[in-house]
């Protein structure tokens, strides 16, 4: 009877024993995949590469005593750089114990693990106080979740060799201590593991990882529903709230590809382990759309600096594992082939060598990188970020137009702002984030004072500015609770393509909208931007509308008084505290210009203007006593005393400077003039005249967007009738 029941037990536990990983390897390497990795070494080049350093970081790795120190340093420093050295080497070390066998790589890391448990037990919260979740290995439990994401994959290379009274002591000492910290060591802790952030995630990522490991349904479970394992939080409810149904990141970019890295890793786990959540399928496939519009993000291989940034490509190892594991996971989208060859690399796993075979066997499709509009928020009806493109590669144009929702903790008070990209150039920035990462005498290599005093600040961005102060008074909460709308998108006519949006809740009784149009004609050899920023309201205000710029000023046309020898602030606060005033100008022109050059291709910003425009240069810099902010320079155009005003500008790449050579051609604009035939409640109408005779309508519908909507504006005596949302076309000169 005994021996039924006992027969009876083990088929109830054999379905759970494999449901949660007792096979090792299993996060991203399987025993097939290691099989397959070792056959194959020799036939695909780079893959080998690959495998090769990380042979190296392991092999030099054995070469070295094994450190474990107390923690005591921020970012940058020795204690810092060495534990995140180790989660790296133990990393490597444990993957090169599969693909080789040697027992040398797998004691190794049993070693380092062991040290670990006994340090880990000894200690309380990180010394450094820079944050609410400090950890206690690092300042920050996102490095802790960090390192436990790199452990668990260690520990599952060589769990088979390692004694099990050593895996009883490592887990009981090491893991689920660890465990319990990140997800319920204190008040913080337990927030952050059931935020819905980046950081959330990778505390999930990790304890979920390291649950598949030791085969902890509690923590699986945990890490997949919450903390109270009802599903209104963890890992789950994230891929519900985080992005938007075209992948969208609403931290932006430069946080989509960071937090790529423990999205896409934790749920190639949850696949291997818990096949039937079908978690690569789950909400429309969003994770495999999170990745396309990742790489969508950028230009030129560069991620797009909005928010809180700083300089990355689609080369960096998180979307390295992003590409091979969405490929893994959908071998139709050959288009990733197209990045995973640029990148040059692969993540060692069966992800990676089923990624590069598909690369060998060139079955590789061009990236489509095209215009789009991507929603941000939840149920994509928080505004969005659009991306206007025309060209290929190097000589492509882009413009990005963001009127998205603030972005969270890492997001800036930058409504309806625009990028501009050009020839492989960034032409007019976003400031990004004041950061130096890792590096220690730069505020330990976090966020220095003025990324909040600059960078988050309205009047650092592309974008119009209100009495000097930022949107929604730099209130974090006020923002966070509004987002702007986007009125309309058509990238249907590659001559026109066309995004409006509005917002009304940034500042008390001010309404504002900005259309922008990418124009291609062919009198002129390169696309133009056209843009449209529309500020009402009931009360007089000095509105301030800067266009930052990378390159030289070359000339005006317009007369300015320099400040030569003593410089000051443009104002006090809300970032106005950073900015030079260098020279001030006025015209009795309806346009003014400015012209610049960057690269090998010269940029001429034309705007309309009135008697009251002022025309300022500025810089950013002052108050700035560590040197911590870039020096870029600045042309704005301010409006004061005004109630209801129009900026109207085009954004024009003309010309060719070429240094190697040396010739100069086409250093003037080829606009000659701006007229606002039209502007109300219905349509703004703008005419672009050029300097070779020819001209161009350019009219904008305000209010009742359609597609299918017929539209009648009268202009100058004549009646316009068009279908949609604008109206583009050459016209015949007077």
């Amino acid at each position: 009877m005994k021996k039924i029941a006992l027969i009876i037990f083990l088929i109830i536990l054999i379905p759970f024993a494999n449901l949660f990983g007792l096979e090792h390897p299993g996060l991203f390497l399987s025993p097939k995949g290691v099989k397959e990795i070792r056959a194959s070494l020799g036939k695909y080049p780079n893959f080998d590469k690959s495998v090769n350093e990380l042979k190296a970081i392991a092999d030099q790795a054995l070469k070295e005593k094994i450190e474990v120190p107390v923690p005591k340093d921020g970012g940058g420093g020795y204690t810092h750089e060495k534990h995140k050295n180790n989660y790296y080497e133990m990393n490597a070390v444990g993957t090169l114990y599969q693909l080789t066998g040697n027992e040398k790589y797998a004691q190794f890391v049993r070693n380092m693990l062991m040290k670990y448990a006994a340090l880990y037990p000894t200690l309380g919260l990180h010394p450094v106080i820079k944050s609410e979740a400090r950890g206690k290995i690092f300042w920050q439990t996102l490095n802790d979740a960090v390192w436990l994401v790199h452990a668990a994959n260690a520990y599952d290379c060589v769990y088979n060799f390692i004694a099990e009274s050593d895996r009883t002591l490592i887990e009981n000492n090491l893991f689920k201590p660890m465990a319990e910290f990140l997800s319920n060591g204190n008040e913080s802790n337990y927030e952050t593991f059931n935020k819905m952030h980046n950081h959330g995630t990778w505390s999930l990522a990790a304890v979920g990882m390291i649950g598949y490991v030791m085969n902890d349904k509690d923590l699986i479970d945990k890490a997949l529903y919450g903390s109270k394992k009802d599903g209104n939080t963890g890992f789950i409810r994230q891929l519900n709230v985080l992005f938007s149904p075209d992948g969208y990141y609403t931290e932006g970019p430069y946080y989509q590809r960071y937090a790529l890295w423990p999205f896409v890793t934790f749920a190639q786990a949850i696949q291997n382990h818990q096949p039937e959540l079908k978690i690569f399928s789950y909400r429309d496939s969003i994770l495999q759309k999170a990745v396309i519009t990742s790489i969508q993000c950028a230009y030129n291989g560069k991620f797009f600096f909005l928010n809180d940034a700083l300089p990355k490509t689609y080369k960096t190892q998180e979307l390295v594992y992003a590409v091979d594991i969405a490929y893994k996971n959908n071998p139709n989208q050959k288009q990733l082939l197209d990045i995973a060859a640029q990148q040059g690399t692969f993540f060692v796993s069966d992800a990676g060598l089923i990624t590069a075979r598909a690369l060998l066997q060139k079955q590789t499709k061009p990236f489509d990188f095209h215009s789009v509009l991507l929603r941000d928020g939840k149920n994509g009806d928080k505004g969005g970020l659009a991306i206007l493109r025309d060209g290929r590669d190097d000589n492509q144009t882009c413009l990005t137009f963001k009127a998205t929702s603030h972005g969270l903790s890492h997001g800036h008070y930058d409504k309806l702002s625009i990028v501009l990209y050009d020839n492989g150039n960034c032409i007019l920035p976003d400031y990004g984030a004041v950061r130096f990462l890792n590096i220690e005498p730069k505020n330990g290599g976090g966020y220095t004072k003025e990324n909040h005093s600059w960078a988050v600040q309205t009047i650092a961005h592309n974008t119009v500015t209100v009495d000097e102060k930022s949107d929604f008074n730099g209130d974090f909460k006020i923002s966070s609770a509004n987002h702007s709308d986007i009125l309309y998108s058509d990238f249907s006519n590659p001559n026109a393509q066309v995004i409006s949006g509005s917002e009304n809740n940034a500042y008390n009784g001010v309404e504002m909208q900005r259309t922008s149009a990418m124009i291609r004609t062919k009198e002129l050899e390169f696309p133009i931007i056209l843009d449209i920023f529309r500020v009402k309201s009931t009360e007089s205000h000095t509105l301030d509308f800067p266009f930052y710029y990378y390159g030289q000023e070359v000339m005006t046309d317009f007369n300015y008084s320099k400040n030569t020898t003593e410089l000051k602030p443009l104002g006090t606060k809300n970032g106005y505290q950073h900015l030079w005033f260098e020279a001030t100008g006025k015209t009795d022109k309806p346009t003014a210009c400015f012209t610049f050059v960057n690269g090998t291709r010269f940029y001429s910003i034309t705007t309309l203007t009135n008697p009251e425009s002022e025309l300022i240069l500025t810089r950013i810099g002052a108050n700035d006593p560590n040197f911590n902010l870039r020096n870029d320079p600045c042309f704005m155009v301010r409006q004061p005393n005004a109630t209801k005003h129009t900026f109207v500008s085009v954004i024009e790449p003309h010309g060719l400077y070429d240094l190697s050579r040396e010739v100069t051609s086409d250093f003037e604009t080829n606009i000659k003039g701006l007229e606002l035939l039209n502007d109300n409640e219905d349509f703004s109408a703008v005419k672009v005249l050029m300097k070779d005779g020819s001209s161009f309508l350019f009219i904008t519908t305000n209010k009742e967007f359609g597609q299918n909507i017929k539209r009648t504006i009268e202009l100058n005596g004549n009646t316009i009738n068009f279908t949609g949302n604008y109206y583009f076309t050459k016209i015949n000169n007077e």
